[in-house]
């Protein structure tokens, strides 16, 4: 008897690991064999990452399990989408999928912000932060004195940067493709990427509403931004309805740097011309009162940091 009772313990431990080493299995058989590129890695371990903090995180969220199940099944998508094109590389409807998937999971990962951003402290606390940093800086909320600026015109020139960041990928990474330079699309799209998710969790660490969203400059509000064509797809891409508390650092920014950053690698004259347009999104930003000031500036300085970061993890993975 007494040589069971010594042996239930390890029955067990057996039971709570034997879950892990049949996953080992199943990745070793599956994956183990498969190229992952660093934007791979920090795309799926960012989602994973959200989705396996879910479960210990949900007081904020509501129906988290829905949550985590589209989680899931976006990592496992990307898993087996990365396998067949690492798999069949002369397939060319399927290396490009395989090459450009993470542009679409960097979208959805900003429109669920909506729902999960507040699922570490319940609510936007660096709203108050970001405010009070505004005054020190501006000496006001930009919110307030930019609404003297606003002239159709101006503001259609304006909306058209904010929108512009959007087209980033199709100016710098397809080109690149269509020439046939699969490594250097590959390295564009990663350092883009390690800035642009670890910018999504930064909301999860910063969760703060923007100038629009927020009832304390509400009353600062005396008019709005009018235009035309431009501005019309401003107000859909910008409505503080899609994530209010996507707000620091301003991932608009962060991400047209990293993309101005990666270009000028491989593509100098091109870069010079996107140069200006990292300012012109950045006052957008903050001219539209889809951000506060402070919050192009940090987009500005994690999107230096993050490009940079990426480049000693991709020289030495042999991606550059």
């Amino acid at each position: 008897m007494n040589h069971q009772k010594e042996k239930t313990p390890w029955r067990e431990v057996n039971l709570i690991i034997a879950p892990f080493t049949l996953f080992s299995q199943f990745w070793n058989n599956r994956y183990h064999l498969v190229r992952f590129r660093l934007v791979d890695i920090v795309c799926l371990g960012y989602l994973g990452l959200i989705g396996v903090l879910l479960p210990f995180f949900h007081h904020a969220v509501p129906h988290w399990p829905v949550e985590f199940l589209i989680h899931l099944i976006l990592v496992v998508s990307g898993l087996e989408i990365v396998r067949l094109g690492e798999k069949h590389p002369q397939n060319h409807i399927l290396w490009t999928i395989r090459t450009f998937y993470p542009v679409f999971f960097y979208v959805y990962s900003f429109f669920e912000l909506k729902r999960t951003v507040l699922m570490f402290f319940g609510t936007y606390w660096a709203t108050d932060f970001l405010i009070k940093a505004d005054e020190i800086i501006f000496g006001a909320s930009p919110a307030k004195w930019v609404q003297g600026f606003y002239s159709p015109l101006l503001d259609e020139l304006i909306s058209f940067f904010y929108v512009a960041y959007a087209l980033f990928v199709v100016v710098v990474a397809v080109p690149l493709y269509l020439q046939g330079k699969r490594k250097e699309t590959f390295a564009v799209l990663s350092i883009v990427g390690c800035v642009y998710f670890t910018n999504d969790f930064l909301f999860y660490l910063f969760p703060a509403e923007n100038p629009r969203a927020s009832t304390k400059l509400a009353e600062l509000y005396l008019t709005d931004y009018t235009g035309y064509f431009f501005a019309f797809f401003t107000r859909l891409q910008g409505s503080e309805g899609i994530a209010p508390g996507g707000c620091f650092p301003s991932e608009h920014v962060s991400s047209v740097t990293a993309w101005t950053l990666a270009t000028w690698r491989y593509n100098k004259k091109l870069a010079c011309l996107l140069f200006p347009m990292v300012l012109g999104v950045a006052i957008s930003t903050v001219y539209l009162n889809y951000h506060h000031g402070v919050d192009a500036i940090a987009g500005i300085i994690w999107g230096c940091i993050g490009s940079y970061a990426a480049i000693p993890i991709l020289r030495k993975r042999g991606e550059l």
